[in-house]
């Protein structure tokens, strides 16, 4: 009967151990999972927002210059003829800093902010063209510059929403990524406890059968 209590506990503690088996599979899994979260938030962080808050701080810095390109040209009445080649050099490059923004990854929000940039970009050009083919002085001059001076404002104010919602969205990344970990923690600390107390559990099986096998009357003829 010896051979009865000996396969009883095994078979118990062979299930106990599949569980722990299960367990560790289970953790590995989700573990992966997480990882994979992670590098995606951390890769969103910097893809899609600091990169995009470079060339937004790029972007302000290139539709400075373009004002002050007019402002010059308007109250100093210099450079009026260069006036045009200068300002493509910056519509140039605002143009492939937008070919890269709009590869990133768009809130709703930040989409219409940035399409609503892009059109104050396009109203600007064509005034542009229209103030530098005006004579030095008059009021069609001046009437252009009023407008530009108010598509400029337009255009600084959508893209300082444009750089809140990158701090925006980065925090709530950053708090997507603290409770991945926490998460992830949380059940590295459920998996050892259950560990422990099925480890503990098969010990008990272990000295249990030890018990109940010294119980049974040794044949002395087996000596």
């Amino acid at each position: 009967m010896r051979w009865v209590y000996s396969v009883k506990h095994k078979t118990k503690a062979a299930l106990l151990l599949a569980v722990v088996l299960v367990l560790v599979l289970a953790k590995n899994m989700m573990d992966s999972k997480n990882v994979t979260k992670l590098g995606s938030s951390f890769a969103a962080v910097y893809e899609d927002r600091l990169l995009v808050e470079s060339y937004i701080y790029q972007l302000s810095g290139h539709l400075y210059q373009k004002k002050m390109l007019v402002d010059n040209s308007f109250y100093a009445e210099t450079d009026h003829g260069l006036l045009p080649e200068k300002l493509m050099g910056n519509n140039s490059a605002i143009l492939g800093l937008l070919e890269k923004y709009e590869k990133t990854e768009l809130t709703r929000d930040e989409a219409r902010y940035f399409s609503a940039f892009k059109q104050n970009l396009q109203e600007l050009r064509a005034l542009e063209n229209q103030f530098v083919l005006q004579p030095a002085v008059g009021q069609e001059r001046l009437q252009a510059k009023n407008l530009m001076d108010a598509q400029y404002r337009e255009a600084a104010s959508h893209l300082n929403y444009l750089s809140h919602i990158q701090v925006a969205e980065g925090k709530r990344l950053n708090e997507q990524s603290k409770q991945i970990i926490a998460g992830s923690a949380i059940l590295t600390q459920f998996e050892f406890a259950l560990i422990i107390a099925i480890g503990v559990m098969i010990q008990m099986l272990v000295f249990a059968s030890k018990s109940k096998l010294s119980k049974f009357p040794q044949n002395p003829m087996l000596n």
